[in-house]
């Protein structure tokens, strides 16, 4: 399985990567520190997941969702923000979201729901 992580947190980033090694059964683990940046190692890549982040440097989550929902074969895509109003998470699932996390509640969450993905894709 193959996972791309797009925050503009260093820390968030290397955190949500070291949880994903420890479940052993990915092919690849990209990071993006930015929108710009993490579309093209999506399109590069071919992620199976990406974990995306809302406030990115130089652009919003917001529009690389909908970019991210039209590669071919289109991830999963998991929100996870500290901006997880109600608004947020109406609009993020407008724009093709298949999860949505509070960045300060929720962060194993994210980290679950790509560990569910990688043993439906091994089994």
């Amino acid at each position: 399985m193959r996972v791309l992580v797009i925050d503009d947190s260093a820390a968030v980033r290397s955190r949500l990567s070291e949880l994903l090694r420890e479940i052993r059964s990915f092919e690849r683990i990209d990071e993006a520190s930015d929108g710009v940046f993490g579309i093209l190692l999506a399109r590069m890549q071919k992620p199976d997941a990406v974990i995306l982040d809302l406030q990115l440097s130089g652009s919003s989550g917001l529009d690389v969702l909908p970019v991210l929902k039209r590669t071919d074969p289109p991830p999963t895509v998991i929100v996870l923000t500290n901006h997880a109003t109600a608004a947020h998470r109406r609009e993020c699932m407008a724009r093709g979201a298949d999860y949505f996390f509070d960045k300060s509640r929720e962060f194993e969450r994210a980290v679950l729901v790509v560990k569910s993905l990688a043993q439906a894709q091994s089994a």
